[in-house]
């Protein structure tokens, strides 16, 4: 798993220990994530999903993440659909490198 630095800077040590529970939490759902956003029906469950993703990674930790996934939702509105699966590749590769 990657460990972001910093995030539990300030905190007792129990609520760091309670933030490392909920953060393990978050990478054990990104697999079911991966598969909400890889089997989406159409544009609109695609762009809900992706926009959870890029709203919540950071608060773990996860700034690239949330980053490929805010690039996946751009081009979602594009509509290009090479450059989207470029992007989903890249979500794809990340996930499986946080996991």
């Amino acid at each position: 798993m990657v460990v972001a630095g910093g995030l539990t800077d300030g905190l007792s040590s129990s609520a760091s220990a309670q933030f490392a529970v909920l953060r393990q939490r978050y990478v054990a759902g990104l697999g079911s994530r991966w598969t909400e956003i890889s089997t989406a029906g159409d544009s609109q469950i695609l762009l809900a999903a992706l926009h959870r993703l890029a709203g919540s990674a950071a608060s773990f930790g996860f700034e690239r993440l949330g980053q490929r996934a805010r690039d996946a939702e751009a081009r979602v509105a594009q509509g290009n659909a090479a450059a989207l699966a470029a992007a989903l590749d890249e979500l794809q590769t990340e996930i499986v490198r946080i996991v």
